[in-house]
Order: C-alpha cells, then structure tokens, then sequence
C-alpha cells in the first residue's frame, strides 16, 4: 500500500511541473533556444526528465536524455568535492597555504585552499595562457586550448599579479579551479581527471560523464551555439580526433542531467559515502558572500552553479527538489529568461 501512495504522490508531483517543462518545450518552439535537457527530482526519485529539440541544428540531431553536454563551470563543484576527498582524508587544509602544496606560487602574498574555493584569492578571471578570441564559453573551447597541459597552465597562473589582496573581496575566478586541480594531481600523485574518477564519478555511479569522450560517443556530444547580433552560429563542436590533454578543472566536464542530479543529491542525502558530513557542511555554507565551497549559496539554503554553455543546476534541502536545466546555448538574455522562469515554474510547483 506504501508503495502505491508513493507512485500516486509522485505522479501528482509530476503533473504540477507540467508548467516549467512547458516553457522550456515553448521556447524551443518559438525558436528562442535550439533544444534542451531538463530534470526535476525529488526525495531521490527523479520526478521528470525530458529532452526537447534539436542539440545539432545542422544535422538535424535531436536531444536526447542521454546526449553528452559540456556542463561548463558546473564542473567547479566537482573539482570542489575532490578537494574535499583529499581534505577528509588529512592530506589538505583549507586553511593551508596553497604554496604549502604548490611550490611556484611561493612569490605571492599567502592565499589559502579555502580562498581559491571562495573565489576570494586575487587570482585572475582567466589563466593568461586562455585565449581571448571570443569563442566558446568563456572564449577559449578551441583545440589549441584543449592542447594545453595543467602544470604548464599553472606555472603560467603563478607568473601572473594578484588581482588583489587574499581575503579582501569575492572575484569569480576561473584560474583558480586550475591551482585546485594541479594541487589534486600534486598531493594525490594521480591525473587530476583520474582522481575526480576515482573519488566521485565513480562512487556516484556517473559513468556517463566524463573530462574527455570516447570518439565512438562524438555523435552523442552536443555542440554549442551562441547568438552575437540576432545570428546563431556554432560556437564549439566535439573533434573526435583531438586528446584532450586539458581537462579544465574549471569547466571540462561532459555530462547530462540524468548523470548530474546523482552529484546533487549526495549532498542532499549527506550519507557519508562520498564526503564526510563535515565536508558536505562546508561546501554549503556560506564562507563569502554568496560563496560556499565551490558553490554558490543563498540565504534559504539553496546551492547551485551555473555555466556559459546554457547550463544550470541547483538543490533545495528544505525541499529536497534537485532540478537541472541544459542548453548548450550562449544566448544572453534569452538563456537567462528560459532558465529564470524553469527555475520559478519548479519551485512554485514544488514549495508546499
């Protein structure tokens, strides 16, 4: 009988998100986005999941549930969590020096693991040796960037000013995800993508996502697209043929809604298996303004995170309601409003 009540009570669920799922299929009709992946969960139970129109507008390809996106800077979570294996583990301080672990940093003023976590460091935007060509999210989704290692990424970042004193304001930072994973692969002694394997993907049963596709999944990853001036054009597109040499601890992540929502709901479930409960703790309180540890995080207790390829992901613990939004488009305003009225549309159907 439990059992019945619970699939009713997930079925009406269900019907109250007709709302968001519909303004995401209108906005694809009305030709505001090309397609999308969005999910809504709840209590662990995945309550919708739908793709809807088109991830390769050339080809004629549509989304599909399993169709492989590149999350963007939703990846700064994950190499978060990874931080905080080795953190758990007594081998890392957030209060450390990052030049305790990173010897090339030693010629600037002290800044902790915490403050890189916290975008409060003074490290640049970008790291130097990331082009800024206007292409991609983030302006560098290119096969020369792609090329490049993580060390020789970092030694760059070290050779660069502080854009400020450590600890003194919050500036989002994409270099600093790159001194987090070279400080994995250094204290670890493993590949920064193998560690974040190893200790997370793995453990959550993410299987499908990944820092580099397998060529025999190329027609599965989705290309970019982004609008300058009213004109769509594709901004990145998988090349099977290139190793990607450069993870990008910063945004290298290919996934999908259906793989993601696994990564959310372990700080919702807060079990232990994954971080300790003191980690999870840490990575959801507010330690900056607006900044947990590699989330961000607002008053109620909601985290999420957002990337430049249309990708965005957030969980309520109040609610238990993990919901996740895909787009695989650069399109300015019109991303922002598809994505601000999904997340509206869910929370009024899921808020008692």
């Amino acid at each position: 009988m439990k059992a019945i009540l619970l699939v009713v009570a997930l079925l009406h669920q269900e019907d109250k998100l007709d709302s968001a799922f519909k303004g995401v299929r209108e906005a694809v009709e009305k030709e505001e986005i090309p397609g999308a992946i969005a999910l809504v969960a709840r209590d662990g139970n995945v309550l919708r999941h739908e793709a809807f129109g088109l991830s390769d507008v050339e080809n004629r390809i549509p989304f599909r549930k399993d169709t492989l996106c590149w999350m963007a800077s939703i990846t700064k979570p994950v190499t978060g969590a990874a931080v905080m294996t080795l953190v758990d583990a007594g081998k890392v301080g957030l209060d450390d020096p990052v030049q305790k672990h990173l010897p090339e940093f030693k010629a600037h003023p002290a800044f902790t693991v915490r403050q890189v976590l916290t975008h409060t460091a003074g490290l640049p935007t970008n790291p130097p040796s990331r082009k800024r060509d206007g292409r991609g999210p983030g302006g560098a989704v290119d096969d020369s960037w792609l090329s490049q290692s993580l060390p020789d990424i970092v030694r760059a970042i070290a050779q660069a000013e502080l854009a400020f004193k450590p600890g003194e304001r919050v500036m989002y930072s994409n270099a600093g995800s790159f001194v987090l994973g070279r400080l994995i692969e250094v204290v670890s002694g493993k590949p920064f993508a193998a560690y974040v394997r190893e200790k997370v993907l793995d453990p959550l049963g993410m299987k499908d996502s990944t820092f580099a596709p397998a060529a025999s999944d190329a027609a599965r990853v989705s290309p970019i697209y982004r609008e300058v001036q009213g004109k769509r054009t594709p901004d990145f597109r998988f090349n099977p043929d290139l190793r990607i040499v450069n993870t990008a601890p910063d945004g290298g992540l290919f996934s999908n809604p259906g793989e993601l929502w696994k990564f959310l709901q372990m700080f919702l479930d807060d079990d232990g298996k994954v971080l300790s409960r003191a980690a999870v703790a840490e990575m959801l309180k507010e330690q900056a303004p607006g900044r947990g540890l590699g989330w961000g995080v607002q008053k109620d207790g909601t985290f999420s995170h957002g990337g430049s390829s249309g990708t965005f992901a957030w969980a309520d613990p109040k609610t238990r309601v993990v919901g996740i939004l895909f787009m695989q488009y650069w399109g300015g305003d019109k991303v922002g409003r598809v994505r601000e009225d999904f997340v509206r549309a869910v929370r009024e159907a899921t808020t008692p």
